[in-house]
């Protein structure tokens, strides 16, 4: 039997669970921050910079992927109400706006580190592991900046490259940094990101450790590295053919009837003669199996380098954590819209990769502050269908700002406990 239907007229919204990303915003002081931090790089304007920057947070929360998304609020009788504006941008005045916070590159790394200063000193955090890599975001058009490059998942495509550094504890960003598709990063670049990093947190930190792949590893980068007392790193090992014959005639053990052998040996070819130490895992290749054209031993090798003397199945455990990152940024592309805001203007572009960053450390922040057990583990499009989806009606009576929220799939009291969990933090 065939249902019927009509079409109503509802001053309800959809998105009634950006509420939370709202309050939590305010919790943050995030205006004052961003004001201090960028100052007031406009003149005045009917839209500011800062209300801009929270409508596209909200609308990436929200499932928004492009610029033009934020539309969706346009006619949306609460979210105006909700952050405190008359009427929504158009697209055209967003890209007027992020084509001068593209250019203050210093102020975005500024935001990013304060965010996370604050969250560390209220998680008393001593000590953090931080991870590093790169990634390329294929497109389609002919964007300034977007050059044929190194582009594993669309092969010849142009694309542009980004780089980011993500807390492990915290699952925030530190720092992020997007450059043209044809970059090729060296130990210089890779110097140059690291340092307003160890600057800013190696005062204020017992001790931090860098984990990154064999894409990194550069003496000069190694040894800058250990220029910092309370800095320990585990890079890749690129494994050239002195190194592949050292491997063949090591003494390897394996630990807990596990499948996989260690070994590891050292050199004083560090910084001032400091010791490198180097871990070596291997596992033995399957029957018939063939990883390489010119076979030259039954073994898979695996070589990191790190500045502390260790057991190496235990720095390997720590090393393998590193993975995180990787689904870090996959999240980031197929939840965040990394990747997929971008404009002809590169520092258009280079301003709405950093909106992704940001909101992905506001979730991540927010997720340790206000959720417990099991949601402490959900990912955005998780929440999205959880939390942030909801119904919402703004009346106005006695001068008083009650919002009606109707969750579905979240229980009252769980909502008030979240609640109360960000207006204390």
């Amino acid at each position: 039997m065939k249902t019927k239907y009509r079409i109503i007229q509802s001053k309800a919204t959809p998105f009634g669970g950006l509420y939370v990303i709202h309050e939590f915003l305010n919790r943050l002081h995030f205006n004052q921050l961003f004001d201090s931090v960028f100052g007031r790089y406009r003149k005045v304007r009917a839209h500011k910079p800062v209300n801009n920057v929270k409508l596209m947070m909200a609308s990436i929360t929200a499932g928004g992927e492009r610029l033009y998304d934020i539309q969706a609020f346009e006619k949306d009788p609460v979210i105006p109400d909700l952050f405190g504006i008359e009427t929504i941008p158009h697209d055209t005045t967003l890209r007027d706006d992020f084509s001068y916070l593209g250019t203050m590159d210093p102020e975005r790394q500024e935001l990013l580190f304060r965010l996370n200063e604050n969250h560390f000193k209220k998680q008393n955090l001593k000590s953090i592991t931080i991870d590093i890599d790169g990634s390329a975001l294929p497109v389609d058009g002919h964007q300034e900046g977007a050059e044929k490059g190194y582009c594993p998942e669309e092969h010849g495509s142009r694309c542009f490259q980004t780089l980011v550094a993500v807390c492990d504890q915290t699952e925030t960003v530190l720092s992020e940094k997007t450059y043209p598709g044809n970059t090729k990063w060296g130990a210089e670049e890779a110097i140059a990101f690291t340092k307003p990093i160890l600057e800013r947190f190696c005062p204020q930190l017992d001790k931090i450790t860098l984990r990154l792949d064999a894409g990194f590893y550069a003496d000069a980068f190694l040894d800058f590295l250990e220029s910092y007392d309370n800095v320990t790193y585990l890079v890749g090992r690129p494994q050239h053919e002195w190194l592949k014959a050292k491997l063949t005639k090591l003494q390897y053990k394996a630990y807990h009837h596990s499948k996989r052998e260690y070994a590891a040996f050292s050199y004083a070819e560090g910084l001032n003669g400091r010791w490198r130490y180097y871990y070596v895992e291997r596992t033995k290749n399957e029957p018939g199996a063939q990883t390489e054209l010119f076979e030259s031993d039954e073994y898979v090798y695996r070589v990191i380098v790190g500045n502390e003397n260790r057991q190496p199945h235990v720095m390997f455990r720590l090393y393998n954590k590193r993975g995180r990152i990787e689904k870090h940024i996959e999240e980031l592309k197929n939840q965040f819209a990394l990747g997929k805001m971008v404009s002809c203007d590169f520092t258009v572009t280079k301003a709405l990769v950093w909106l992704s960053y940001l909101t992905f450390t506001l979730i991540g922040i927010l997720r340790q502050a206000a959720f417990r057990r099991e949601m402490a583990k959900y990912r955005l499009r998780r929440l999205r269908f959880i939390l942030f989806t909801a119904i919402a009606t703004f009346p106005r009576h006695a001068r008083k700002r009650l919002l009606n929220l109707t969750f579905l799939r979240i229980t009252p009291w769980k909502f008030k406990f979240i609640m109360d969990r960000v207006w204390a933090y």
